[in-house]
């Protein structure tokens, strides 16, 4: 669950990331930032290809180590997340107990993370011969 949670982390960051906007005082120093901006977006768009693969491999161990089940699980918890992260960009809070986003996307989302457990312990019951 945490491995899933910080990939989908990662490649959801990546791709709602855009270049921060800065008034520079002279051309030399927007030159620069420009520069530096367009660095920052290929070393983006690299991470965030690289979180797939690793991403894509993750599922596949999990189907290959354990079974289907267990992929399925790693999949709901990843994109239950999935609202829980757009919403820390928004707003830029962590996701606490007392600061969370309210609405039905989330409590559905928080509803499959958690039965998403109740799979897992099905997955690892049906692997035991």
């Amino acid at each position: 669950m945490l491995v899933g949670t910080n990939l989908i982390g990662f490649i959801v960051r990546g791709i709602v990331w855009s270049p921060p906007s800065v008034d520079a005082p002279t051309d030399r120093v927007a030159e620069l930032l420009r520069h530096e901006s367009r660095r920052m977006g290929v070393a983006n768009g690299a991470i965030t290809f690289l979180s797939i693969l690793v991403t894509a491999a993750y599922l596949f161990s999990l189907f290959h180590f354990w079974n289907v089940w267990m992929a399925v699980a790693g999949v709901i918890v990843m994109v239950s997340r999935i609202p829980d992260l757009i919403w820390e960009i928004r707003t830029g809070d962590k996701v606490t107990r007392i600061r969370r986003p309210k609405g039905p996307v989330y409590i559905v989302a928080s509803a499959f993370d958690w039965g998403s457990l109740l799979l897992i312990w099905y997955s690892l019951c049906e692997r035991t011969p």
